[in-house]
């Protein structure tokens, strides 16, 4: 699990918050429930908010009693009814069975987690929902929150790479590519001496630019997630990209590719490899 604060964070004023939003029915128990959970072990740089399609008076007491236990202190709120401007602000929208109720845009930026709500449970039961929540937090913040090419978009700021870090990053990929290789974006971050994803994107953007400037493809095509081998989903948010293979932003955390974004990758890759085995030696 991901380690838990006894005191909820402020987001400090000089990081963006990007946020979650945690929408129920009556916004009194799981969106209550999640929305405190992933405020006391949110990484730099992210909030989440909960709302209800329908919301109810009070929030449920025994919410407060349950994350007593964890050590979270639930802060003062009122249930409130989820609005456009919640989910327009929203980078994600996590539901519990209502997502065809939540305002136009959710439904692009949402999932939905099929957990049952705290009405007829015994306290244990309850406990084992709180418990499922605090799991599926935890799955969302290494999910979604800490993808380097999503967070690569913005999401979180951190220290910038030093001069000699981004020209040691530009050694490292041309030797990946003479080695017809790619280079995952945590090894990246390993050669910058960096945890967020903001100033590698940069870094990968002065890299890029400079190559580019002097006719060279750049590299974005061979720096891939870990887990699939292929970029992340904003690759195919660029400008440059055919119409058809173009995706809106609110993709951009979307890891599955089609056949024709694969192919398209692997054509990308090739080019750069020839480029760098033959021409782009220096």
């Amino acid at each position: 699990m991901l380690p838990q604060q006894s005191i909820n964070p402020s987001p400090s004023p000089s990081v963006p918050t990007n946020t979650i939003l945690f929408v129920c029915v009556e916004n009194t128990f799981r969106s209550v429930m999640s929305e405190e959970l992933f405020n006391a072990k949110a990484p730099p740089g992210w909030r989440a908010e909960s709302a209800g399609v329908s919301p109810a008076a009070a929030v449920n007491p025994v919410v407060r009693e349950l994350l007593l236990e964890l050590g979270i202190s639930l802060t003062d709120r009122t249930p409130r009814v989820v609005t456009p401007d919640l989910v327009a602000r929203a980078s994600r929208v996590v539901t519990f069975g209502c997502l065809d109720r939540c305002p136009i845009g959710a439904e692009s930026k949402g999932e939905d987690w099929p957990l049952p709500g705290s009405t007829g449970r015994t306290f244990e039961q309850l406990r084992e929902i709180r418990d499922e929540l605090s799991r599926r937090v935890d799955d969302l913040i290494k999910r979604y929150c800490l993808q380097p090419e999503h967070i690569a978009g913005g999401r979180l700021e951190g220290k910038r790479a030093s001069a000699a870090g981004i020209e040691e990053l530009r050694r490292e990929l041309i030797k990946a590519a003479r080695a017809r290789a790619t280079v995952n974006y945590g090894q990246l971050m390993k050669i910058l001496e960096i945890s967020r994803g903001r100033p590698l994107f940069e870094a990968i953007v002065e890299v890029d630019k400079a190559e580019v400037a002097r006719g060279a493809p750049g590299f974005a095509a061979i720096i891939v997630r870990k887990d699939t081998g292929f970029p992340g989903g904003g690759f195919f948010c660029g400008d440059d990209l055919p119409p058809s293979l173009r995706r809106p932003f609110e993709r951009a955390s979307d890891s599955k590719l089609s056949a024709a974004e694969m192919n398209y990758v692997k054509d990308a890759q090739r080019n750069i490899w020839d480029y760098y085995s033959t021409v782009g030696q220096t």
